[in-house]
């Protein structure tokens, strides 16, 4: 039975977050407090207690637990990539049991060497400097989010790893390769360096955040919320979200043989824009000098 469970799991959870997401746009007044206590969450999260939803709720906080597990499981998967391509070590036998569980027994070497490399090399470059922001830029406040969204935190890092070496050259039994920068293509390249800026510019966007926090006094208030100004502030609301989506869209071209790589990128465009319409949407009750020329997520258009 060749099941790719990769691909049943995040299509299922890309399908829900867009149609709650639908909902509470639309009809959320008629939704039952469960449902919107559990999908709300941060600065957008609800006041109504709900006694079932609330003991199965974590810190906010706990989002830098994502970073700390996919640093470090990024680079492994870049040793492996590395191991295998440019010293010809065999794939422990073990991996490539895991992947076969988690793609199916028949998945196929569909992605080039060129590509992996590059793919395993910018996510390693990735979370990493995301293992920064969580643990040294970002400031949490005391709010709380579902157990799920914990959750989907690790099956999203766990996923995008087992995607970008699940159908690549080499990470099957007893296949050899061999890799070349020749074949890397100016498309590859284009994508990594705008891979690169948009991390950087997330970068730059979770410090704007981050000195939204200081009081008048320039000391750390996590209760505090202004509106943010400067760099893609000052044309969308959806700063963050933007960001993310090119990130994997690029890394999508990169990985563009892959045939579940892609529904990785699918959950991510579902899960930012539904972010950032909930982000959108709160400025503009929160504050009522918000910026009228501010669309969502994309400059001028949306």
């Amino acid at each position: 039975m060749n099941i790719n469970f990769i691909r049943i799991i995040f299509t299922c959870i890309a399908l829900l977050t867009g149609i709650i997401g639908l909902l509470l746009n639309y009809v959320e007044c008629y939704l039952p407090t469960l449902i919107i206590r559990t999908y709300r969450y941060g600065k957008y999260s609800t006041k109504v207690y709900q006694p079932l939803v609330a003991k199965i709720e974590v810190p906010k906080g706990w989002f830098k637990h994502f970073y700390a597990f996919a640093a470090p499981a990024s680079s492994c998967v870049l040793y492996l990539v590395i191991c295998k391509y440019f010293q010809n070590i065999d794939v422990p036998k073990n991996l490539i049991w895991m992947l076969n569980i988690c793609l199916g027994p028949h998945r196929k070497p569909l992605v080039s060497a060129e590509s992996t490399f590059i793919a395993a090399l910018l996510i390693t470059f990735h979370c990493w400097k995301r293992f920064y922001e969580s643990h040294f830029v970002n400031i949490f406040s005391n709010k709380k989010m579902n157990i799920s969204h914990y959750a989907i935190g690790f099956f999203h890092y766990i996923g995008t790893l087992i995607c970008i070496i699940g159908e690549s050259e080499g990470f099957f039994e007893d296949m050899n390769v061999t890799f070349s920068w020749r074949r890397t293509t100016y498309p590859q390249l284009i994508c990594a360096m705008i891979f690169l800026i948009s991390s950087y510019t997330q970068l730059k966007t979770n410090f704007i955040l981050r000195n939204l926090r200081k009081d008048k006094n320039n000391e750390i208030n996590t209760t505090i919320y202004k509106i943010p100004h400067g760099g893609l502030f000052e044309y969308v609301s959806g700063a963050l979200q933007i960001t993310e989506i090119i990130i994997y869209l690029t890394m999508s071209i990169i990985l563009w043989q892959s045939s579940t790589f892609h529904f990785i990128t699918i959950w991510v465009l579902v899960n930012q824009v539904s972010t950032a319409v909930l982000t959108h949407k709160w400025y503009i009750q929160t504050f009522q000098n918000y910026p009228k020329c501010r669309k969502i997520l994309i400059p001028y258009l949306l």
